[in-house]
Order: C-alpha cells, then sequence, then structure tokens
C-alpha cells in the first residue's frame, strides 16, 4: 500500500508539472513582460552594463564556467559596449544585488576598494547574467521585478542544460536549483545567449517543451567561447621541476585529459582503455588535469592507488594556467571523453598549439572541431582501445589530425559577439 501512496503521489506531482507550469509561467511572464517604466529623472550619461558575478566573486574554482566569466568580463571592461558602464554585481540567496566593487578591485588589481553598495537602476539598464547562479537568481526574483519596473532587460547566459537533461550526473540539489533557475528564466528573461549553436537548440526545445514558450519569448542566440592568446616561448620555458606530475627525463608518448573530474567526463572509460593496452605493452602516457568533482569517490580511490599512478598514469589536480599551456604545448595529443558538454574549452585551447584531438562524437564537438579532430564512438573500455590504440599509431606516424587549422575565437572576438548579442535588446524600452 505504502508503494502504490507513493507512485499516486509521484504522477500527481508530474502532472502538475506538465499541466500548470507552462500555464504559471505564461502568466508570470505576460505579467512581467507588461510592466512598464517608472517616471525616472534626467537620464544617466551611460547606462550600467549589470553583470553577475555573484558565484565567482565569493569563490573561482578556475575552471569551466568560472574561467568563462572572468574572461569575458574583463574583455567588458577592457572594451564596453558602446553607451554603457560595465558594472559587476552580486547576490546571496538572503541579500539583494550589490555592487561587486571589492571583487572588481580585486581582478583589476586596483588599490581604491568601494564599499558594497545596493544597486540602483535607471530605464535602459541591462541586467546580465553572465554567472550561473542557480542556488541564487531565483530568490533574487523581487529584484528583478522591481528593476524591470524601472525599465531594465534581463539577459542570461546558458552554458548548457546538463543538469535537466542528465540528472543522475548531478547531485538532487544541484538538480532542483538549476530546474528552478530556468523557470526564473522563463519568467524574466528577454534573451538567452547560448555558448554554443547546440545548446541554442536544446535550450529552444526546453523553453517550447516545458514552458510552451516559443518564436522570440525570450529571444534565444548563441556565441562561441574564446580561449587564451598562446603564451610566448618565453613563458613556455618554465622549470620542470614545477610539474610534479611530468616526469620530464621519460620522452614516452603522452596524452592528455582536462576538466574538473565527474562522471560525464569519461574518465573512467579511457583508463579502462588504457588499462587494456598496457596490458598489451603499449607504453603511453595518461595525464590528467583537473580536480575532484561530486560522485567519482570511487575513481578518485582507483586513481590514488593505480599500479601505474607516477609512472604512465598522472594525476595533476592543481596546476596553474602557465603549467597547462606548457602541457597543451609539449604533449602529444587530447583526449575528450565527455558524454555531453556545452561547449569544450579544453578544445580551442588545444587547438592554439594544434594538438591532434581524440574526442567523442558528440554534435558539439563535431561544431566545435569539424574535421579537424578524429572522433569516437565507445560504451565501454573494451570498445575504446582499439581506437584509442589506432589514435596512439597515427600519433606515432604523424597521420594523425591536427587542429592547427581550427580558428578558436580570443577572448576578445568572444566578448564581441556578446555585445553584439547585447546590441539587439533594442534598448531602452
Amino acid at each position: 500500500m505504502p508503494e502504490l501512496i507513493n507512485k499516486l503521489k509521484a504522477g500527481a506531482l508530474q502532472f502538475a508539472a506538465i499541466w500548470w507550469l507552462p500555464r504559471l509561467v505564461k502568466a508570470a511572464r505576460s505579467a512581467v513582460m507588461a510592466l512598464q517604466p517608472t517616471a525616472i529623472g534626467a537620464p544617466q550619461p551611460a547606462r550600467q552594463l549589470l553583470v553577475d558575478v555573484s558565484i565567482i566573486a565569493s569563490h573561482d574554482a578556475g575552471t569551466g564556467i568560472q574561467r568563462a566569466v572572468r574572461s569575458l568580463l574583463l574583455q567588458l571592461l577592457e572594451s564596453p559596449p558602446s553607451g554603457f558602464e560595465i558594472r559587476p554585481v552580486r547576490a546571496t540567496r538572503k541579500r539583494s544585488y550589490r555592487y561587486a566593487n571589492s571583487y572588481l578591485a580585486s581582478l583589476t588589481s586596483s588599490g581604491l576598494v568601494q564599499e558594497d553598495s545596493e544597486v540602483q537602476v535607471f530605464n535602459g539598464d541591462i541586467f546580465l547574467g553572465l554567472d550561473l547562479a542557480s542556488r541564487i537568481a531565483p530568490r533574487r526574483q523581487i529584484d528583478l521585478l522591481k528593476w524591470r519596473a524601472k525599465g531594465v532587460r534581463c539577459a542570461f547566459v546558458v552554458y548548457d542544460l546538463l543538469p535537466l537533461l542528465h540528472r543522475h550526473w548531478f547531485t538532487p540539489r544541484a538538480y532542483r536549483s538549476f530546474r528552478d533557475w530556468l523557470s526564473t528564466l522563463a519568467v524574466h528573461a528577454d534573451a538567452l545567449f547560448c555558448i554554443s549553436n547546440a545548446v541554442s537548440n536544446e535550450v529552444r526545445g526546453c523553453m517550447e517543451r516545458r514552458f510552451n514558450l516559443v518564436g522570440n519569448e525570450p529571444a534565444i542566440e548563441w556565441f562561441h567561447l574564446g580561449a587564451n592568446l598562446p603564451i610566448t616561448d618565453t613563458e613556455v620555458a618554465v622549470d620542470t621541476a614545477q610539474l610534479d606530475c611530468v616526469n620530464p627525463s621519460s620522452r614516452q608518448r603522452a596524452v592528455l585529459m582536462v576538466g574538473t573530474i565527474e562522471p560525464r567526463k569519461g574518465h573512467a572509460q579511457v583508463l579502462d582503455a588504457f588499462e587494456l593496452l598496457w596490458r598489451n605493452g603499449v607504453g603511453s602516457k595518461l595525464i590528467i588535469v583537473g580536480g575532484q568533482g561530486w560522485h567519482v569517490e570511487s575513481f578518485i580511490e582507483r586513481l590514488k592507488s593505480h599500479p601505474e599512478i607516477g609512472k604512465r598514469l598522472l594525476w595533476c589536480p592543481d596546476i596553474d594556467d602557465v603549467q597547462l599551456m606548457r602541457l597543451y604545448a609539449e604533449l602529444d595529443g587530447l583526449v575528450v571523453a565527455s558524454e555531453a558538454e556545452g561547449f569544450g574549452l579544453p578544445l580551442v585551447e588545444a587547438a592554439q598549439y594544434g594538438m591532434p584531438l581524440f574526442v567523442r562524437d558528440i554534435p558539439v564537438f563535431r561544431e566545435v572541431a569539424g574535421e579537424h579532430a578524429a572522433y569516437f564512438s565507445a560504451q565501454s573500455g573494451v570498445e575504446l582501445a582499439p581506437q584509442l590504440a589506432q589514435w596512439l599509431d597515427r600519433l606515432k606516424n604523424g597521420t594523425a589530425p591536427t587542429s592547427q587549422t581550427i580558428k578558436p575565437l580570443t577572448w576578445s572576438a568572444s566578448a564581441d559577439r556578446l555585445k553584439a548579442l547585447l546590441a539587439n535588446l533594442d534598448c531602452p524600452r
């Protein structure tokens, strides 16, 4: 009986979500879009582009989304959209948005630190949700409503829909927060800027299926992320002793994996394949760069206790950008085994050095790398091993495709495309 009751409850909740959620979002969105700016005084000499940095201002992990947020913000500060002043802002679940002056001073090495005062908005300002503040934005909808009543437009950057599409890869809390964040976007966003065409297609489908929003309600556009400019030969020549996880005396073929270790990244499958090749006498090294994520405790223990650790298997959980760029410059190839991604920053970072790429065959990687990578499809290490062996052989004889002809955007060019999308918001209203 209890099992039957639980099934009935689950069915009722599912029905309510399918039936009521689109209607509630439609009604809320209509009410929000109907808000008219209140009377204001003299216009501002420059409109504000309020850039949300709520997460990175509290903790910068230095990878993934944080790398994109920091890089794009620096470019916007250096070259703001015409007529705009860039004002980073931050909030918490319990505190309204305030100017992130302290974070801005730390980012720009400025000695002048102003107090983080409450945000004041004016007609024609734009709020850009650059950071993924999925646990904060849903709690700050009153702020957004007040701002919209004064003529502020709202745009959000969408990096992917992975917590919604693959919830088993994430914690229950992360899934719930992301679900609520999407509902917030559905109600308040004038535009959603996705980091790839593949993500924009997923977002468009999600907005239609989940919230019954079609057309430009909201507008859904896309742009590509950039990569750091190639560093000079002088910068590459870092003292090898800094790289504790790389043995410079050995010149065995070595390939690289870059990214936080989490279930979707495919580390376990790649290691399974390498173990099979090592048993067959293959001497190539696997170097994993990235910290520990979630749901990977057993894999981390496997890494730490692996008989090849420090020999043909190396784990670098914490290296800086200069060291990472050196690995891109000196190692033989990059393996990207993610089962799903929003973009794939390691692809364009490695492409600055023409590094051969061996990547899983998913749409976004085809979008980014085109014909300039070797692709694989595998459900297990056993299936992957022969494909990996073939690619390693091609590396050895110089016939593996290289990424030299990929033309990744610089962060400056990526920011220019983002600014062009912002210009389409038709401000002020």
